[in-house]
């Protein structure tokens, strides 16, 4: 088999922030003001890099971004301190809090405290529930609507399709296997405990990495002629940005592949402002 064919982010993220920046203009006509961002950051590696990224891709979309730090063993309280301002301020229209998280922040508790109407991230019971339910209000996670808006972009077809997602995040794999159900794909969801996973993970026409190892996808895993999405973003010792999969291993097996980086990461942000105007037109639609 050629070698795979590269599914580069840039090109989705650069037709993505076109229309936010098209609709932030209108909602700024309208409204005297930019949509604004709340980012409640993290001292990580991997948050700082995506951080970058969306301060990157905010500079492209005419929106705004304000950054809190969350500080380095924040409790529930000093979390919430920190949230409900954001929540109460009227210019505030959407809410992030990087991760990985503290040991001592569940995303559950960030969920609890975030207002509904500003979870960007899609983490709320409120908007989890609306994605369940299919409904099309739902604020999805931004990574998991990136995984859709490539397949989407790039024209793979993944109804009647078997899909094996390796992860089950309440960010990432959970809710992206709800949306390619939604289209009529065959989800299987796999973990890190998944017995036989290589097995099973060779069934897909669509396998996507979200387990958070790096490279730990290889030629074993994939089907040829199969389409690799990889969500991973890892940092090895010496600062080096890594995916899930193991990109040489795969490349003259699958037929197509997202890069690490390039690939996901773009796109992630650039659904991050997607969703924020759509938060934002939803809270003054709605007074």
């Amino acid at each position: 088999m050629a070698d795979a064919r590269v599914l580069l982010g840039r090109p989705v993220a650069n037709q993505i922030t076109d229309s936010v920046l098209e609709r932030c203009n209108a909602f700024e006509i309208k409204f005297k003001r930019k949509p604004r961002l709340g980012v409640v950051t993290i001292d990580s590696p991997a948050s700082q890099s995506y951080l970058k990224t969306i301060n990157s891709t905010c500079g492209k979309t005419g929106c705004e971004v304000i950054e809190i730090p969350l500080g380095s063993d924040p409790s529930p309280e000093s979390l919430a301190g920190i949230i409900s301002p954001l929540n109460d301020d009227p210019k505030i229209d959407g809410i992030l809090v990087q991760t990985p998280l503290p040991k001592s922040v569940t995303t559950d508790q960030i969920g609890s405290i975030v207002d509904r109407m500003k979870d960007i991230d899609g983490i709320t019971p409120y908007q989890a529930g609306l994605l369940f339910r299919g409904s099309k209000n739902a604020l999805v996670p931004p990574t998991a609507r990136a995984v859709m808006e490539i397949l989407g972009f790039y024209r793979i077809g993944i109804q009647s399709q078997e899909v094996i997602i390796v992860g089950r995040s309440l960010v990432v794999g959970k809710p992206l296997g709800i949306l390619m159900l939604g289209l009529n794909a065959t989800v299987t969801w796999c973990h890190s405990r998944t017995l036989s996973l290589s097995t099973i993970s060779k069934r897909a026409a669509v396998l996507v990495a979200a387990i958070g190892k790096p490279n730990f996808i290889d030629s074993d895993y994939v089907r040829p002629g199969a389409t690799v999405i990889d969500v991973g973003i890892n940092v090895d010792e010496h600062g080096t940005l890594l995916g899930d999969v193991d990109m040489q291993s795969i490349d003259s097996i699958a037929a197509a592949y997202t890069p690490v980086p390039g690939g996901v990461g773009p796109v992630t942000s650039a659904c991050l402002f997607a969703n924020l105007l759509d938060a934002a037109e939803a809270r003054m639609k709605s007074g």
